[in-house]
Parts: C-alpha cells; sequence; structure tokens
C-alpha cells in the first residue's frame, strides 16, 4: 500500500514531499502539519497554494486532516528553491475564534447540541455518539473561545472532544477500537521508552464537606470525609480537597477524587514508541484514541496490556519513515468532572423553560 503524502488544493493534488511532519491527538485540537519540497521535484514550481486555502492531506488513499492552510514560506538562493506549508484542521477556528450565539446563553441543551450551535457557522459538523446530559442552563462570557465553551460543556457530561480527519468534531467516550497487531520490540517497533512517575502522585485523596452552618449554633453541621485510596503508592502522602459549593458539590467532588487518582496513575505511565510503519498490521493508519497491545517485557510491562493512543506524529524526511506515538493507560484521558452551577439544582432547573 503507497503512503505517499498529498495536498489536494482548489481541486490540484500534489505530491513528492522531501519532508513531512503530520501530527493527530486525543488532547491536541486541532491536527496540524509541515511539509516541505523542492525544486528538484517535477512541477514544485508550478505548486500555488495560498494561506488560508482550503485543503486536505491525505496519506496514500485515506485522509488524515482537513483544514486550511496557515503559512506558505518560499525560500530561494543560487542552487535551490524550497516550498514549506504548514496547515491545520478546520477545528482551528474553533480554538481561535470566539464562541457567537444570539443570546448568549443556553437553557436545556444537550452538550452535542450546544457543541453544533456553536460550530455550523464554521462549517464544521459534530459527531456525536452521546448527546450528553441535559444542561439547565449555560452562559457564554463574551470572549469566550467556541472550543473552551465545547470543552466544559462536554466535560460535564463526562464526553470526549476531538477532530477526526474530515475536520469534524467527534463527541463520545473512550473508543474501545484496537490497533491490529499492537507493537512489539523488534518486531513492528524500532524504539520505546516507558516513563514511570510517582512525582505527582499521593497514597489518599480526600473531600472534606465543609458547610458555613449559617442558620445553626457552631459545630452543629456534620463534619463529612470523602476517601480514595491508591494501594499502589508504596508510601503515606494524602491530598486534600474541599467539596465544592451547591446540593451537587459533594457528588462532583466525590468523582473528582477518583479522576484524580485514576488520572495521575495514569499520566505516571507514559509509553513512547517509534515504528517505521504509519500502519498497523490490517492496513489502518494508527489514529488517536485507539487501544493498542504492548508486548515489550524488556520495559517491565505486562505483556499485552493495552494502552491508549494519544497522539500520532507520522513523518518522513532524509532520515527516513517513522512514525512517533504517545500511549497511557485509558484513565488518563478520561474528562474531568466539575460543577458548573452556582445554584442549587432545584433553582436552575425552574429557570429552564417548560416545553
Amino acid at each position: 500500500m503507497s503512503d505517499d503524502v498529498s495536498l489536494t488544493v482548489g481541486g490540484a493534488t500534489v505530491s513528492g514531499w522531501t519532508s513531512v511532519r503530520v501530527t493527530r491527538g486525543m488532547e491536541r485540537i486541532p491536527a496540524d502539519f509541515d511539509i516541505a519540497m523542492t525544486e528538484r521535484f517535477p512541477g514544485a514550481t508550478d505548486v500555488v497554494v495560498n494561506e488560508g486555502d482550503p485543503c486536505v492531506l491525505s496519506i496514500g488513499g485515506d485522509t488524515v486532516i482537513t483544514g486550511y492552510i496557515d503559512r506558505v514560506n518560499d525560500h530561494f538562493d543560487a542552487h535551490y528553491h524550497v516550498l514549506t506549508i504548514s496547515g491545520r484542521g478546520k477545528c482551528e477556528d474553533l480554538v481561535d475564534c470566539s464562541a457567537q450565539y444570539p443570546s448568549f446563553q443556553f437553557l436545556g441543551a444537550s452538550a452535542a447540541q450546544i457543541a453544533t450551535a456553536l460550530a455550523q457557522p464554521f462549517g464544521i459538523n459534530v459527531k456525536a455518539a452521546d448527546g450528553g446530559l441535559i444542561i439547565p442552563q449555560y452562559v457564554i462570557n463574551v470572549g469566550d473561545s467556541a472550543w473552551s465553551v465545547i470543552d466544559t460543556v462536554c466535560k460535564l457530561s463526562q464526553l470526549l472532544a476531538y477532530e477526526d480527519a474530515d475536520g469534524d468534531l467527534v463527541i463520545g467516550p473512550l473508543s474501545t477500537l484496537e490497533a491490529a497487531g499492537g507493537f512489539a520490540l523488534g518486531v513492528n517497533c524500532e524504539r520505546a521508552g516507558y516513563l514511570r512517575d510517582i512525582s505527582q502522585r499521593f497514597s489518599v485523596y480526600r473531600v472534606y464537606l465543609v458547610g458555613a452552618a449559617s442558620m445553626q449554633d457552631a459545630g452543629v453541621q456534620q463534619f463529612i470525609e470523602y476517601t480514595v485510596n491508591d494501594t499502589t503508592m508504596p508510601r503515606y502522602r494524602p491530598k486534600a480537597f474541599i467539596a465544592e459549593t451547591n446540593d451537587a458539590g459533594a457528588t462532583v467532588s466525590n468523582q473528582h477524587a477518583i479522576w484524580e487518582c485514576n488520572r495521575r496513575l495514569g499520566r505516571g505511565n507514559i509509553v513512547t514508541v517509534t515504528t517505521s510503519s504509519w500502519r498497523d498490521s490490517e492496513g489502518q493508519l494508527y489514529t488517536p484514541n485507539t487501544l493498542a497491545a504492548l508486548w515489550m517485557p524488556q520495559l517491565k510491562l505486562i505483556e499485552g496490556q493495552k494502552f491508549t493512543i494519544g497522539e500520532v506524529t507520522y513523518r518522513r524526511d532524509m532520515n527516513g519513515t517513522g512514525c512517533d506515538l504517545i500511549l497511557m493507560p485509558p484513565e488518563a484521558f478520561k474528562p474531568e468532572p466539575i460543577n458548573y452551577l452556582p445554584l442549587p439544582r432545584d433553582v436552575a432547573a425552574a429557570l429552564v423553560p417548560p416545553p
């Protein structure tokens, strides 16, 4: 299968790039690329690409990034001409631009509905496997980026949001899809690394529900503690939080303690892999939000343990072709629980107009 990198702009497709760097990630929005060619390739001097042009970058027959050209850089001297092009996926407009909505507030809308309303002016589709919970009220602050709003409402629904190859926004849970063949040192993996970091982990996470008890005598209100233990920590290291306000504060804060424990454990186990192929054993391009089995006893990993691909970089230059991947346990990518309502839920519910 050919893995030639081609760039389609204005109906014309150009290939023969001498340098390629394409990166996609679950926490890297939008995807981006840098590609270059020299005059020694036929047609290089005929390439007409302007900043702002819509583009599609493909590897073989697979679309990888759909977006826009950000920068075009021409270099000339007495001996050669180098053309360098940089671009990003369509979701760059969600990140760069301020959110616009007629009333600047949403009432009784799901995360997918809010994302759709904010993405539609930019020509970005929202692909949602789960629309998420109905949010009673969400007010946009003037100047907030569209992405910051979408990211927040997706966290409320415990959903991930990231860009796909079509430049559209995907909203959904962690994927259970798996890259065929996984990675094994000496088979399809040129080199690998395993970072084990305990510096930001703790043995116990405690949430304390502390109230002002303004209508009671001092000391009457019960002091409540919620505890989450990380039994893999070798020594005593406590971390404490005060529960957030309103009647959902304790629930969300307890969920946050579990998230803190799992995320810190996941982020303390990072595997980096370099392989000479951009595709798995079934010919599919490696993509973010995909599980991969790891067969690396040299790194003291459990054989066959499955990590989630968080970021993929396809590269090609004078040193050859390679694919660099960053993998972590799935828990490292779960959305952070947040509490956005300053009002009691019954008051917030009363703000939602009847159907």
